[in-house]
């Protein structure tokens, strides 16, 4: 499942920032956004997405598309990183 920022709850700390493997959180207009298909709910990095992981405010949720298979998550995570999944 991809993740979203709450705009109504985050504090533009930016915490999320560098806490994303696949530099998918971008500031727009000032606010923080997730850029869309670059959230792989850090597959093959941690266990879960480590930018609600840090988040003070709890500004960081599932998006609500429902959650992104193994597979679907890994083609993303090769496509972002094909330098750490090799698509073979």
């Amino acid at each position: 499942m991809a993740q979203v920022i709450i705009q109504e709850r985050c504090t533009r700390c930016g915490v999320c920032l560098p806490a994303c493997p696949n530099d998918g959180i971008e500031v727009v207009a000032g606010a923080y956004v997730i850029r869309d298909g670059l959230c792989t709910g850090c597959y093959g990095f941690h266990a879960a997405p480590k930018c609600a992981e840090v988040c003070p405010v709890e500004a960081v949720a599932d998006d609500g598309t429902g959650p992104l298979t193994d597979e679907e998550a890994g083609l993303r995570a090769a496509w972002i990183h094909p330098e750490r999944f090799p698509n073979d």
